[in-house]
This record gives C-alpha cells, structure tokens and sequence, in this order.
C-alpha cells in the first residue's frame, strides 16, 4: 500500500494539497514555468486508467495555491507586523485572480490618512479602496498558504502615535464578573524559646466589573496563637476610567498619587491621571526588595502599616520582584521571620523619577476626604491637589498643595531632561503646621533627584536628597502633633537615597543605600545592600553583603557567598557561606530540582550548620497545579521544628459559571474555547481550560494590544481550531473575555475505486457538502480528508460535466481503525446522475 506518514500534520496549501507536492510540480516545471502556457504533462506517468480516461487531472493542482472569491477570516499584517485578524470579503478581478476589498472604515481603523486623500463623499460610498492608486508606494499582497494579507503603506500617509499607544476607541471594558484572589499561608512549631506557637495568615483581594465599574477590596487576616488575631482592611472602592482626561474616578478607600508629595491612605474621592493611558514610556515603578534568609524563613513586607505582601523563602538569598506598591514612593517595611523565631527588620525607601513629561503632556490628581491611618486613630480631613506639565527644551514643571484646616504644604518644581547625562528634578515645598499645644511650626523641605541609564548597562534608578527645616513637617508628622501636645520634635531632617544596578554579560550588580537623620536627636537610620551574581562555566556565583543601622531594632549585617551548579534535567546543587554581624559564620547546602512534563513540580532540599544555633535543615515543595499554587515545607533544628503550607489562585465568577486560576494581577482575561477542555494557553503557562472550555490568564496590560494564544500542540485529533490567536486590549481592571471556535472533525484516509475498478484522475479535486475543496485524490485514488464528523459524503471533480465527477459515501460501516489518528474508508465513487451535477 501506499504510504502516508501523518500528512495532515504537514503545512498545506490553500487548496488542500500537501505543499511538497507543490514544491514537487513547480520544480519539475522549472523555473520559467511562471511564464509558460501549458504543462508537459508527460512528465507525470499515469495511474492506471478506467473510465475516467487519461487518470490525470492538474488543473486543481495549478490553481490550488488561489482561492475563491467570497468571504474568508484572515491575518493582516500592516508594515511586517501584525494587526488583527478580521474577515474580509475577496473578490473576482478577472484572469483567475481575485483581491482582498480593502474598506475605508478597515483603513482608518489601521491608522491610514484616509481624510486626507479622499473626500467626504468617497469616503462614505466607496465600498473597497484601491490603496496602490490612491497612495503612492502602497502594496496589498495575500499568501495564501497562511491565510495573510500583507499591506505596505509608507510612514508618511499613517498616523503617528507615540510607541505603544492605542486609541481609547479600541479600550474593551471586558465582561461583567466578580473575581477573589486569596493567599494563604500557615505555619505550627515549637521552639524552646516560645514552646508551641502556630501561625495563619489569608490575604482576599475581591472585586466585581459592572459595566465600566471596578469594585474592589483588600482584607487581610493574621492569627497567631500568641498575638492573638488581627484584621485588616483597605483600598476598598468603585473605579471608573475616565478617557477624555486619561485618568480615573476613584470613590472610597485608596491612596493618593505619590508623584509630587508622598503616596497618603485616604478615605473620599479621587480624581487622577492613570498614565497607563499613555504611552509605554511613562509607566509606573515598583521597587525589587531582596534579602538573605537564614532558614526557611517568612518574608512580609508592609506600606504605611499595612501589610502588602507574606510569603515564605528556602534559606539563602531572595529577591521579590512582584509587588503591587501602593503609590510612587515611601517606605517599604520588610520584615523577615526565621523559623526560630528570631525576627529582622529593615526599611526600603523607594521613589521614581516619574515626574518628567513629554512636551504637551501632563498629569493631574485631586483628592478629597479623610485621612485613613492603619493605627484607626483620628481621621482628620484631607486634601491634595497636583499637577505636572511638560514644557519645551524637555523641561518639565510640577507640583500640588496638600492640607486641610491645621496644616497646609504647597511644593513647586521643575525637572530636566539631561539627554546623555541623564535625568534631575529639584523642589522645595513650603509647609506651615498649628499644634495641640496652639504653636505653629513652619519650615522648608528642599528634594534633589537624579536618574541614568548609561550605555555600559550601569543604571542608577534613584539616587536622590531631601533636606528639612527644624520646622518642617510632613502630613503624617502634622497629625501626630495636632492631636498631642507632647509631640516628639524628632521631626526628619535629612533622607539621602540611592540604587544603582549594572548588567554586562552573565555579571549583574546591584547597590541599595539609604540614610536619614533627624532633628533634636542622635538617632540615624541606615541600610545598605551589595550583590553581584556571575557565571563562569555554567556555574553562578553570588555575593551578598547587607548593613543596617536602625535604633528600635538595633544593628545587623550580613556578608553571604554562594555558588549554584547546575546537575541537569533543570535541577543544581547550591553552597552558601554566610558571615553574621557578631562574627560566626553558617555553612549551607542544598539541592532544588524540577520535576513532571513540563516542569511546574518543583522542590528544595537544604541542609545548614550555624555556630550560634547548631545544624538545622528544611525541604519544601511547590506545585503549579492549573487552578491553583501549591506548597508545603518541614524545617527544624536543635532547638525548633516547623511544618508550613501555602495555598495561592484566584477564581473568576461569570456568566457562565466559575473558572479556577492563578493569582490574578489588576487585568486579566477569561479565555473560552466552546465545550473544549485541556486545552493550554501560551500566555498562562500551567493552565489549561476546564470542563467547560474556561481558562484564566492572570496577568494582561491595560490599553494595550494583548495577543491570546492558545497551545494547540496537545488538542485531541478530532477537534480543530482554525484560528488560535486572538488581540484585545482591555481596560484596567478589565476581564476581557476571548473566545475560540473549535470544531470536530473526523480524519479520514479515503481510498476511491470508480464503478468499472479504476481511479479518479490523480489531482482531481475532493468538495465536501458545502461544495468547500477538502483534499486532492493522489496515487492509486487515496484522499487525505479532514471533514466535519456529521459528513457522510464527498463530491470527486475532475472537470465541470457530469461524466467528470462522481460522489461516495462515507458511511460509519466503512470505517476501518488505522491509528489513533485517522481511520481508513474503501469507497465506490458513484457516477453522477445528469450533467445538471445533481448528486442522487
């Protein structure tokens, strides 16, 4: 028999036919076949004969890389990049050849200068735009092997947006759904210090999408058998976009803009800027906290006392990349707790530069309401007002007034742009404060900013100064002394800052500094962080050293050398030596690895000696389970045992039904591929859809082009997407919903044996019941077929009389199992009826 090694599996042409075959013919043909007439036939030897005469028929096979005028869902690519994929009408123009109908509304949505080229009147009564007459250098091609039209317009008759834009007309407020993200960790010991002691913290961030609305809120709980419980709440609001301004309305609890005054919680309303709106180049900025920890230790990082983030590290260095700070500066809390009890603290100011502009650009927040302190004590009323602009000579001028009935700031000023020699702003905010005890304090606060990026890979993300006046006071400051008369006058003096990173080939170097004074006191607060990480041989090497000054917690340091070797199969062996700030030393070993198909089963091994607590050890093991992330770890050593689990995901509430996921970011897609399960999405790794054809895409950027791509490689033979790529670009906050058409179909190898024992001509073309090409007869009358699994009957035409075409049914009882893939039909193909080309 005839062989066929999976050729569905193999790029085809428009036609259906295996694009080797093509390949094969136009090579035969040789290379000035584009411009012959005929096809020398003869060079093909036929196969067998019968009644259907010469048992060859190349007509199919010379128009198969064409298509048919009518309707077709295509690729368009604008420029060599993509742009959407829509349907788009193809029409005859004559000669065998037919053209995509390019429409004005299609050209305008690309941004083509339609206005400018045509009139009113053309642009409402032209159904297609001959684009290569009406623009000079324009070129529509269409490939028809990928289903691709390919449009070339120059730049000069395209609208110019900024890198990354996209029109608010295109901003998609997604599905109405409610959404939970939950965290939870939990943690029971016993140590000799503290006896038995057990730990559980939950993190719920809720919300609900109606229409443009966003609701949303944070809880946190803690319970600890000796602090007993505690219960937090905060950023609970109703949130709505704003696009003839390119801000938001925010109403109830949140916190202020942190790009001229420090980032606030209030309780009220807020007007502001969302520069996600903008272009790509004026996003936001979160701080990368990182740290060193002794055993298998609890990292938990707090902003203005409320808890942001919990989480728990195997011993050595870590680095949390992913928080969601509140505002664009203060003070991060990083408290780290190792399994023994013994408690590090340090703090982490952060800021951005943040407060450039383009020429013409600007930003804007106003905010009314009440102060919301996380210790629940007064709640006097608040206001701020802010702005920036962008000026030319790319100087930028800013600033805001802050404030309500004892205390007033009002800050003004101007940033530059450096060009090479990077980026600096300087300020000065005048503030006046009435006491409790009826004295009024004023004073002056003077900020200078810099920031660089050079070309070497050295980039200084901050590095900034701040100088305050006896009298100075901030907002936080200024309620503490208007509600007691025996104010601390240890008001902040002085606060230098600075974070300097540099990559060059597999080196990365990273330095945190941060120092700040006060007034009427000795009292300094201090840290520093050092870490280079390199590679030599596929072996990394790392150094840390660490050193904080802080009079509540005392002084630490820490200088840590550690060495990774990788063993294969994605696991490595790492060593650690770690010298402590009194001068002892810990020693540490450890193994990590990965395990499963794709890797989402991962573990950690360590086992440690410290000349202050003795030896100890820990193994932990994290699972990325589709709907969810799994861990647990054991850690114990001569004085302290420890078991703790954590649990992470999200579940999406919808119309129709629920859907299970990882911890969702602010925007998020829900993708639907109808009644179709197990199938995988490339932009969530570990997720697949459920039951229902759901699956969750946690992370999505607001007002940008999102592509969705589904992971089509392990889909069942029977099922068929045509299209696995969609684009959607939804608002903050959004749940955008992206839906898949997914058929059934049987594949089926055909074998076609005409009534008097021969074969179809070799290329006759094979149509299903929609009269749609589905396959080319080959050699010895085999059809390659993919069919919908309702089809029970194809058409074989060889030319357009009756004589010249024949049908066979495909009916089950043929059907012979080959594989796990395709089954095998033996037909007779029955001639037709009359030359009319009914089939009976």
């Amino acid at each position: 028999m005839f062989e066929l090694p999976c050729p569905w599996r193999a790029p085809r042409s428009a036609g259906g036919l295996p694009l080797a075959v093509v390949f094969t013919l136009a090579a035969v043909a040789g290379p000035g076949s584009a411009h012959s007439a005929t096809f020398d036939s003869s060079f093909m030897q036929s196969f067998g004969g019968g009644s259907a005469g010469p048992n060859l028929d190349l007509e199919a096979i010379a128009q198969s890389t064409q298509i048919g005028p009518g309707l077709y869902s295509v690729s368009i690519r604008l420029n060599q990049s993509f742009f959407d994929r829509r349907e788009l009408r193809f029409d005859d123009q004559g000669a065998g050849e037919v053209a995509a109908c390019l429409t004005p509304a299609l050209l305008l949505d690309m941004g083509v200068k339609l206005e400018a080229l045509l009139d009113k009147a053309q642009l409402t009564t032209l159904d297609c735009v001959d684009l290569a007459a009406v623009i000079e250098g324009a070129a529509v091609s269409f490939d028809a092997a990928y289903l691709a039209v390919d449009i070339i317009v120059p730049q000069i008759a395209l609208q110019r947006d900024a890198v990354g834009y996209v029109s608010p007309s295109e901003w998609d407020d997604g599905i109405n759904a409610g959404m939970l993200n939950y965290q939870f960790v939990a943690a029971q010991g016993h140590s000799d210090d503290q006896g038995s002691n057990s730990q559980y913290n939950l993190y719920l961030n809720g919300g609900l999408n109606l229409g443009g609305w966003r609701l949303r809120s944070n809880a946190y709980l803690s319970q600890d058998s000796v602090l007993g419980r505690q219960w937090q709440r905060s950023n609970t609001y109703a949130q709505t976009d704003l696009p003839a301004t390119f801000g938001t309305l925010t109403l109830g609890d949140s916190f202020t803009v942190g790009d001229v005054f420090d980032s606030l919680p209030f309780r009220g309303v807020q007007l502001a800027t969302d520069m996600g709106m903008w272009p790509d180049s004026l996003q936001g900025y979160a701080p990368v906290v990182r740290g060193v920890a002794e055993t298998r230790a609890k990292v938990e990082v707090l902003h203005n006392g409320y808890s942001l983030y919990s989480t728990y590290v195997p011993p050595g260095p870590f680095e949390i990349d992913d928080l969601n700070a509140a505002g664009g500066s203060g003070d991060l809390e990083v408290i780290i707790t190792e399994a023994d009890g013994r408690e590090r603290r340090f703090t982490q100011p952060y800021a951005t530069l943040g407060n450039l502009m383009r020429e013409k650009a600007w930003r804007y927040s106003l905010t009314l309401g009440e102060y919301n302190a996380a210790d629940e004590g007064d709640r006097p009323k608040l206001g701020q007002a802010t702005l920036a602009y962008g000026l030319p000579a790319d100087y930028t001028v800013y600033g805001g007034v802050l404030g309500n009935d004892f205390y007033q700031a009002t800050l003004l000023g101007l940033g530059k742009n450096l060009g090479h020699f990077g980026a600096v702003s300087l300020d000065a905010t005048q503030a006046r404060t009435d006491g409790a005890d009826s004295r009024r304090d004023t004073g002056q606060s003077y900020g200078l900013r810099y920031g660089k990026a050079f070309a070497t890979g050295t980039s200084v993300r901050f590095a900034g100064y701040r100088y305050s006046t006896e009298g100075y006071r901030d907002f936080a400051e200024a309620v503490w002394q208007h509600d007691n008369a025996t104010f601390d006058r240890a008001t902040k003096r002085s606060r230098v800052q600075a974070s300097v990173a540099h990559n060059f080939a597999s080196t990365a170097f990273y330095l945190n500094l941060s120092q700040q004074d006060y007034w009427n006191t000795s009292r300094r607060e201090r840290q520093l962080q050092l870490g280079v990480n390199t590679q030599y041989r596929s072996v990394s090497y790392g150094l840390y050293a660490s050193k904080s000054l802080v009079d509540s917690f005392g002084q630490s340091s820490q200088i840590a050398l550690s060495v990774s070797l990788p063993l294969g199969g994605g696991s490595s062996a790492n060593l650690a030596l770690t010298r402590n700030d009194d001068g002892s030393y810990d020693e540490r070993a450890g193994f990590r690895g990965r395990a499963g198909r794709d890797g989402h089963l991962s573990y950690n091994i360590d086992a440690s000696h410290s000349e202050r607590s003795g030896s100890s050890g820990s193994a932990s093991v994290n699972y990325l389970a589709p709907f969810a992330q799994l861990g647990a770890g054991l850690s114990g050593g001569e004085r302290y045992e420890q078991a703790s689990i954590n649990l992470a995901g999200s579940l999406i509430a919808h119309a129709d039904g629920l859907a299970l996921g990882h911890t969702l970011g602010e925007t998020m897609g829900l993708v639907h591929v109808a009644d179709t399960a197990d199938v995988g999405v490339l932009n969530a790794p570990g997720t697949r859809t459920n039951a229902d054809g759901y699956s969750v895409i946690p992370y999505m950027t607001p007002y940008r082009k999102n592509r969705v791509s589904l992971d089509t490689q392990d889909l069942d033979h029977n099922v068929d997407i045509d299209n696995g790529v969609a684009q959607v670009v939804p608002r903050r906050g959004a749940v955008v919903k992206a839906s898949f058409e997914a058929k059934r179909s049987e594949k089926i190898l055909l074998n076609l044996r005409l009534v008097d024992g021969g074969h179809p001509p070799f290329g006759a073309q094979v149509l299903d019941g929609e009269q749609q090409s589905v396959g080319v007869v080959g050699p010895g009358g085999q059809v390659l077929l993919t069919l919908p699994e309702a089809s029970n009957q194809v058409r074989v035409r060889w030319g357009k009389a009756a004589h010249q075409q024949c049908w066979a049914s495909l009916e089950a009882a043929g059907l012979e199992p080959v594989s796990d893939t395709y089954r095998q039909v033996q037909a007779t193909c029955q001639p037709i009826a009359d030359d009319a080309g009914v089939t009976p």
